[in-house]
């Protein structure tokens, strides 16, 4: 079957307003008519005409005291519909719950967009403190984070390099900020089979993350996080790592990963995943 071309039938009334709303989901709760003008480069009628659009159908509020705009109920309910509907998210919700409670600790489910992840679940941990202010919806950074370093690994070098061409934020003193660097992190996570964030997104919280594949490509990733002395202990003496893998191999079981196919991108399965999917056939 010829594939189609969906650009071009793109409609630029449509495109317009899409990057409005997108402005909402990486920028603050509230935002001034000029600024959204300002960050997609329109005029200030066109964008007032935009936002009147997305008034009218619930998916932009404006705020009557300020007269600041920021998302409407509407955008909250297609979010939730996502949720609900999302096969991933369904399919890893017990290995996600049994890694939590194995673990104790704050474990999440997140896919890749652009240079972020996006949290799809999270299951806060057992401890009675946490650090995690992540939230289901939120963004996080791809290239100082354990979930986004396990995605990244397995997209084409040249993607990451092109991506990321603005530059690599510092987020701490143990943030990679150079290119060659992340390149050769991610080549150790395609060698381990797992990315560690080794307090490079947030001082003092320190992640283990492994890739989730289905039948092609690395589809998502999950991670166990936790204070960094205490996740290092339990990566040390409790196998920690070891528990991240196993329940990211029972996800892409149930999403029909293969043993040994590669992926996509021509890079192979993770050894170490391989190996956990033939001794679990083999316990069967």
């Amino acid at each position: 079957m010829k594939e189609v071309n969906h650009y071009r039938y793109v409609t630029r009334s449509v495109e317009r307003a899409l990057t409005i709303l997108h402005v909402f989901i990486v920028g603050e709760a509230e935002i001034s008519l000029s600024e959204i003008s300002l960050r997609v480069a329109l005029h200030q009628s066109t964008v007032f005409r935009l936002l009147a659009t997305l008034r009218a159908a619930g998916f932009i509020e404006q705020n009557p005291n300020t007269g600041r705009y920021r998302l409407g109920p509407a955008a909250l309910s297609l979010g939730q519909a996502f949720l609900r509907h999302s096969d991933l998210r369904q399919l890893a919700e017990a290995p996600l719950a049994s890694l939590r409670d194995h673990t104790s600790e704050t474990v999440h489910l997140a896919t890749l967009h652009g240079t972020e992840v996006i949290y799809l679940e999270k299951l806060p941990g057992l401890h009675p403190i946490g650090l995690m202010s992540s939230r289901v919806g939120d963004h996080s950074p791809a290239h100082c984070t354990g979930l986004g370093k396990a995605l990244l690994a397995y997209e084409p070098e040249i993607a990451v390099r092109q991506a990321f061409s603005g530059g690599l934020r510092s987020y701490t003193p143990r943030t990679i900020t150079r290119i060659p660097a992340l390149l050769e992190e991610l080549e150790k996570v395609r060698r381990l089979g797992f990315a560690i964030d080794n307090e490079e997104h947030e001082v003092g919280v320190v992640c283990v993350a492994a890739s989730v594949f289905d039948s092609n490509w690395a589809v998502a990733a999950i991670s166990a996080s936790g204070p960094a002395d205490r996740i290092r202990m339990e990566m040390r003496d409790r196998g920690l790592t070891q528990a991240v893998l196993a329940a990211a191999g029972e996800i892409s079981a149930r999403l029909g990963r293969v043993a040994g196919v590669p992926a996509s991108s021509g890079m192979p399965a993770p050894a170490a995943a391989v190996s956990r999917e033939k001794a679990a056939r083999a316990r069967r």
